[in-house]
């Protein structure tokens, strides 16, 4: 214990308590200096134990209990203040005294005879700062222990490379798909280039770059009639609003005569929303209820270049209605059906809607709300999965803006937390 005084006499016996916890702390402070205390200064630090081996979280406090003057004694009671935090004066000898605390500080707290300890701000800053350390030591912990798990479910994981399979894990790329990334790269790196981060990154991304096939962008090939394609999946991924940035991009960029047919009059804003689009592209729009009047349709536009169809959402499990999808999508003969699914849906989700609009004819799949996803791996897995080449993201709700080609690297960049590069060209051509 340290007794400082202030230059009106005040009094205060000062005293550091030490705790693995804050709240183990301060419940010292209490039982030793009573509701009267004050708190002067927190902090925490890490000692070693085990020679050095394993480190502990330490949490300090030094707190004062006001006392009224007393005559002095034989031994002097420094008057001269000094820095709080200074553990060491500048030569590296010890300092044998604690930092003089602030008049105001040791009045205010003679001042106020009984205050609760843990109602002080000072002590609920000092709380809420153990708590937050603690859940930071406790998510470490559980980390730990998930790698600890995983290493030794999976023997085959080269030790050097252990650190990416769990970075591919993390992002939602399959166990399976990650541990068959990682052994490829085993076998084509050598043993002094592991423990090169930038270096192994880019193999990585090379790697990534060639397990996700593309389809690249849309593009007419036939000489007669028009280039039909028809976009079809689940309730909610943004379709109508893909199918503006796909038409606007073929009209206004690459300035090719389109038209718009939608199949979507479930949703009572959805016409209303795509033909305003249509207005704006100076694009025509034509609403169909049945396979007839979807031929009809086509035929009226037989003289453009491109027809885009929009449909409505439909759920996985819905069986009829994906009987019915299948009814229109075959009267349309589509040259080109896209699935569009969402980056944010979980990977059961996703794999569920591959499967079932598979049978209606999808063969590209077109991913939406990458910029909404908080992990991009399921879009290697589900493309992996189903064997189905990837045509276009989209990254926003802005439209024309916000839709690019498909690219495998920049994927693969994302999933390992790259730096993304530039983006391509949105109706840049393979």
């Amino acid at each position: 214990m340290l007794i400082v005084r202030d230059n009106k006499g005040i009094v205060m016996n000062l005293e550091t308590f030490k705790a693995p916890t804050m709240a183990e702390c301060l419940a010292q402070v209490k039982q030793k200096m009573g509701h009267d205390a004050v708190i002067l200064h927190t902090r925490s630090y890490q000692s070693r134990v085990w020679l050095g081996l394993k480190r502990r979280e330490i949490v300090e406090i030094t707190a004062g209990q006001g006392m009224p003057p007393r005559r002095p004694s034989a031994s002097k009671i420094t008057d001269r203040p000094v820095e709080r935090n200074n553990a060491y004066s500048r030569t590296g000898a010890a300092v044998t005294h604690q930092p003089t605390v602030a008049p105001a500080s040791v009045a205010a707290a003679v001042k106020r005879p009984g205050q609760g300890l843990l109602e002080t701000p000072a002590a609920s800053n000092a709380m809420m700062r153990g708590l937050s350390e603690e859940m930071h030591g406790l998510k470490s912990l559980v980390k730990d222990l998930v790698v600890q798990v995983r290493s030794t479910k999976c023997p085959n994981i080269p030790e050097d490379l252990f650190g990416y399979y769990m970075q591919l894990i993390e992002n939602q790329v399959t166990e399976e798909l990650a541990g068959d990334i990682i052994r490829t790269i085993k076998q084509q790196v050598r043993p002094e280039h592991l423990t090169n981060d930038a270096f192994m990154k880019e193999k990585l991304c090379e790697q990534l770059e060639k397990m996700l096939p593309v389809a690249g962008p849309i593009c007419r090939k036939k000489l007669v009639g028009p280039h039909i394609v028809a976009l079809i999946g689940p309730t909610g991924v943004g379709k109508t609003t893909t199918v503006a940035k796909l038409a606007a991009t073929l009209k206004l960029r690459e300035k090719h005569r389109v038209g718009l047919i939608t199949l979507d009059t479930y949703r009572i804003a959805a016409v209303d929303q795509l033909r305003k689009y249509a207005d704006i592209i100076g694009a025509p729009l034509r609403v169909v209820q049945t396979t007839e009047e979807l031929k009809e349709a086509i035929e009226a536009m037989a003289s453009y270049e491109y027809i885009i169809v929009d449909t409505a959402g439909r759920s996985p499990n819905d069986t009829l209605k994906l009987n019915e999808l299948k009814t229109f999508i075959d009267a349309a003969h589509a040259d080109e059906v896209h699935l569009v699914l969402s980056s944010t849906a979980s990977q059961a989700c996703v794999e569920l809607a591959v499967q079932r609009f598979s049978e209606i004819g999808a063969d590209r799949i077109i991913f939406t709300k990458l910029d909404e996803a908080a992990h991009v791996g399921v879009v290697l897995s589900v493309v992996r999965r189903v064997n189905k080449s990837l045509s276009y993201l989209t990254t926003g709700q802005d439209v024309p803006a916000d839709i690019e080609v498909g690219h495998g690297r920049r994927l693969g960049r994302m999933i390992l937390g790259m730096t993304e590069e530039p983006r391509g060209t949105v109706g840049q051509r393979a």
